[in-house]
């Protein structure tokens, strides 16, 4: 009898194994965001592009970047409107984002990470029956393009990179130093783009042997079956990165035109 039919506890490394490979693979994603200087430009000090970066609010910048709270700089808004909806009725929705910036001076990049939260709440009647709705909503991630643009291209003229993280402790001071003080030194000097882009094969590897083992000998049909899953994963996985890619240097191009 194999360890499919004794115990549902096979289950237990198994998730963990997918949560790594899923972790790894965003991990991986967001690398491809990140932007590199030319290779002849060199560094400015972490002053001067802080310097740089804050000159950017004597623009017509709606949300100006400000010192930070654990981090380096910021951009926070928040809006919040109430209105009525008929005579009955009322409703209210708000916004409130934080974008970080943490300057990275050893390997000259900076880290950006958005965190958004929203809410809409609806009180009143519709008709003759009555009516309460509420929505609340949370992000955090890479921050959009066109809210980064004029901050990426002051920041590449510096010889600094551009490096969007997908966790919102990567681009705080507290979580940088914890990273820091956990990861290996050995580690510490592969880029993101490598690191990850071993973990993330090598955990689907791991979880697919790991099944294999738990299910006991296969057939050929389960075989021929495991192969087209991975097949299709990886082909289809394959097709999105170079759409991203593609969609990048396309986007490169055009600015190096204008």
């Amino acid at each position: 009898m194999n360890l499919l039919d004794q115990s549902p506890l096979w289950l237990i490394p198994y998730i963990l194994l997918i949560l790594l490979m899923v972790h790894a693979m965003m991990e991986f994603t967001v690398s491809l965001l990140a932007k590199r200087p030319p290779g002849k430009t060199k560094p400015v000090p972490a002053g001067e592009l802080r310097k740089r970066l804050l000159a950017l609010n004597e623009g017509q910048g709606s949300y100006p970047l400000t010192e930070g709270r654990d981090c380096d700089l910021e951009i926070a808004w928040e809006t919040d409107e109430t209105s009525r909806a008929g005579r009955y009725a009322i409703a209210r929705s708000g916004e409130a984002s934080t974008l970080r910036l943490l300057l990275d001076e050893v390997r000259h990049e900076v880290r950006m990470n958005q965190v958004t939260s929203s809410h809409n709440v609806f009180i009143g009647w519709v008709g003759w029956l009555p009516r309460l709705e509420l929505y609340f909503g949370f992000g955090a991630g890479p921050p959009g393009q066109f809210l980064t643009a004029e901050i990426d291209q002051v920041v590449l003229r510096s010889g600094w990179s551009v490096r969007p993280v997908l966790w919102w402790f990567q681009a705080t001071h507290r979580g940088y130093r914890t990273l820091e003080a956990i990861t290996p030194a050995a580690l510490r000097r592969l880029p993101g783009r490598i690191f990850w882009g071993i973990v993330y094969p090598l955990s689907y590897a791991l979880s697919m042997l790991y099944l294999v083992l738990v299910m006991g000998p296969l057939d050929s049909r389960q075989w021929v079956l495991i192969i087209a899953i991975s097949a299709a994963w990886w082909g289809m996985w394959g097709f999105l990165v170079w759409l991203l890619l593609r969609f990048r240097s396309g986007a490169g191009r055009r600015k190096r035109g204008r």
